[in-house]
């Protein structure tokens, strides 16, 4: 088991440890990491009331699930990463592709909670 650990890719590491710890910490944070997600994508809801009017059973438990979901979104940078990796040469490009997956990941996230619970405005 080692020996393939060690016969990793470096972003294949990187991803999975990622993944484990943020899972941990979106549990853990108690919705902050959830509510720390928001902020860049908040742009995107508009048509929405901002989280500070939010209101209801379905608040806290979004913003602990919205951080432990997310946690995903680093299996999902890892796996483009290795498909992109063959025709992108570019570390910079990968890496830009990378953070766009999470940031994208997170977006998708908010939307799925945000549109089953808050009415627009």
């Amino acid at each position: 088991m080692l020996e393939f650990w060690k016969a990793l890719a470096f972003t294949t590491k990187f991803s999975t440890i990622a993944f484990i710890i943020t899972g941990a910490l979106g549990l853990l944070s108690m919705g902050f990491l959830g509510a720390f997600l928001y902020y860049p994508v908040s742009f995107l809801f508009k048509s929405y009331p901002t989280m500070n009017d939010w209101h209801g059973d379905w608040v806290w438990p979004a913003t602990i699930m919205v951080g432990m979901l997310w946690s995903l979104g680093f299996v999902f940078g890892g796996v483009t990463w290795h498909f992109l990796g063959k025709s992108i040469s570019s570390p910079i490009a990968l890496r830009f592709i990378y953070g766009s997956v999470l940031w994208i990941w997170a977006a998708i996230l908010w939307y799925w909670m945000i549109s089953g619970n808050v009415e627009p405005t």
